[in-house]
């Protein structure tokens, strides 16, 4: 069992306090976590930590116009968008996949949402607002931009659930995916429908744990391998590992179009 006392030690150990903190984790990863996300939460919080965490939507997902064409767009085929739901940033819907850490923390006091119908970002602490509100619907990772002081913190998963890779993928040159999708025009009420840039296919990123290995401290908490990274450095290594050896990210499906798209859009 991890408790309270648990994630305070790890607090810290790893000298968390005050830092900024892009958090990819699995709940289930503690076995059993006594209070639930609270415990891992409050006593980061109270540490005065800016806790960041994906809060994706694939519901809002809407049918191209007819007319529109996008080459190399990491699909083949058609559409088959016809009942998009209209994502609210008000609201604390998000994809089953994401897991019960970032659902939890959409319903955390005074958090706050990016405005992006497909690849939204909740936040908690101090900074959370500012970095939020650098995302943008075609500058997706623009959260990530000019983070100097600003950490990677995985929480028993490993790196195909580290959004960050998309970043340095999108600094290597490669090309964002487009998809339309629907939104509640926070505004005005009124639903419309845009164009939003996402990333790839992201489960060939353990490739590059090689590359990121000399930069990784890892921290046991219960059951829980942590692993805390530097942002900048982790962008930067992914950028030019993946600059030299475009083929690094491809995941096991040979056949993947979004693989296949993605490393073909670098050039």
């Amino acid at each position: 069992m991890t408790t309270i006392e648990d994630i305070q030690q790890a607090i810290a150990d790893l000298a968390l306090a005050g830092k900024t903190l892009f958090i990819h984790g699995s709940i289930k990863s503690f076995g059993h976590l006594e209070g639930g996300a609270a415990s891992l939460f409050d006593p980061l919080i109270a540490a005065d930590c800016t806790l960041i965490m994906p809060s994706f939507t694939y519901s809002p997902l809407a049918n191209p116009p007819s007319s529109w064409q996008f080459a190399g767009n990491g699909h083949r085929g058609e559409w088959d968008f016809f009942t998009p739901e209209p994502f609210d940033v008000q609201g604390n819907d998000i994809e089953p996949s994401m897991g019960a850490l970032p659902k939890a923390l959409l319903h955390y006091p005074n958090r706050e949402r990016s405005q992006h119908p497909i690849n939204s970002f909740v936040g908690v602490g101090p900074h959370a607002a500012e970095i939020l509100q650098r995302q943008t619907l075609q500058n997706v990772y623009g959260l990530y931009e000019n983070q100097p002081q600003a950490w990677v913190l995985t929480l028993g998963v490993d790196l195909t659930s580290v959004t960050p890779i998309h970043y340095g993928e999108q600094l290597s040159g490669r090309e964002l995916f487009q998809r339309w999708a629907q939104q509640i025009n926070p505004h005005t009420g009124q639903v419309e429908t845009v164009l939003a840039a996402i990333g790839s296919c992201s489960n060939g990123f353990n490739n590059l744990a090689p590359v990121l290995a000399p930069i990784a401290r890892e921290y046991t908490v219960g059951a829980s391998l942590w692993t805390l990274y530097p942002l900048e450095p982790l962008v930067k290594r992914c950028k030019r590992a993946i600059s030299a050896q475009q083929s690094i990210t491809h995941c096991p499906d040979r056949n993947c179009i979004r693989c296949q798209d993605a490393i073909a859009s670098a050039g």
